[in-house]
């Protein structure tokens, strides 16, 4: 199963907070690729972050942003190349 931008905004939104271990283990990808995935989604505006451990984790939540376009995402609007693979599985990025 491929993580893709959609998928990872679906799940912020079905959980208050999330953390990088909880995506590996609801998409079965790597903790490297969870991780750079959640950054990614916080530097385009569609997550927010917070510190919650003295060891450097952190919690993400959804943004109105990121609800905006979640929305937009599942409307009849969205072409596929606007939900981008954000990785797969392996941690190696790209098309199938």
């Amino acid at each position: 199963m491929a993580l893709t931008k959609r998928d990872l905004l679906d799940y912020l939104s079905r959980a208050s907070e999330v953390d990088a271990q909880g995506v590996v283990r609801e998409f079965g990808v790597r903790y490297s690729l969870a991780a750079m995935a959640l950054l990614r989604l916080v530097r385009q505006g569609l997550a927010t972050r917070q510190r919650y451990s003295e060891r450097g984790g952190y919690r993400y939540r959804l943004s109105e942003r990121g609800q905006s376009r979640l929305a937009y995402l599942e409307s009849d609007r969205a072409s596929s190349a606007e939900s981008t693979l954000v990785g797969k599985p392996d941690g190696t990025e790209g098309p199938p």
